[in-house]
């Protein structure tokens, strides 16, 4: 499949944010195969390296394709190697709505770094600079307090709790609603500005 459109490279002052590639795939099974990472997550372990062959190609090429910056891989800035360490993206939840959403996931020995509040901050940016986004959001799981802790630092507003909204694993789970606006986005801006 030929591509017209992949999201930039971006940087951060520790990071690179780039495009997958089918030679990632190692890496993304590397950690979205460990049980841990994915206990909160929407996507199942990955048992083989095919489902993160399918990551990388098929999932990535359909978001490429609808020109959705999702995923971007997670690299840091001081491995030669270029490996992807996690990812993060964004894509529409209602496009006439002005509403995307936001995901991220980052490999167990990177937790606690505030690797994905600096990848997600630039993400922000991006968004609402090249995008028609009035409202952002992320679903978290309740219990996932890692999660909760990086949107409160991007200055999102924890909206409520939905209730058994997600069956997964033999279970009905709650999720954590979070938003982030334009119009804060705007006034994060500003106030930067001005400092």
């Amino acid at each position: 499949m030929s591509l017209n459109w992949r999201p930039p490279t971006l940087e951060t002052e520790r990071l690179i944010l780039r495009p997958v590639t089918e030679d990632d795939a190692a890496s993304v099974f590397l950690y979205a195969s460990n049980p841990n990472l994915t206990r909160f997550t929407l996507f199942e372990t990955h048992q083989t390296i095919e489902d993160s062959r399918w990551f990388v190609n098929t999932y990535a090429h359909s978001r490429y394709s609808s020109k959705e910056p999702d995923p971007f891989g997670i690299v840091l800035k001081n491995d030669s190697d270029s490996t992807v360490v996690g990812a993060l993206g964004a894509h529409w939840v209602s496009q006439p709505n002005g509403t995307m959403e936001i995901g991220y996931s980052i490999g167990e020995p990177f937790w606690g770094h505030g690797f994905i509040a600096e990848a997600a901050h630039v993400l922000i940016d991006y968004l609402f600079a090249n995008y028609a986004v009035e409202r952002l959001q992320a679903r978290v799981f309740v219990g996932n307090h890692a999660s909760d802790r990086v949107l409160e630092k991007l200055g999102f507003t924890k909206e409520g709790i939905l209730r058994s909204v997600v069956f997964r694993r033999g279970e009905w789970l709650d999720t954590a609603m979070w938003s982030f606006l334009r119009l804060e986005w705007q006034s994060r801006a500003m106030s930067l500005k001005r400092e």
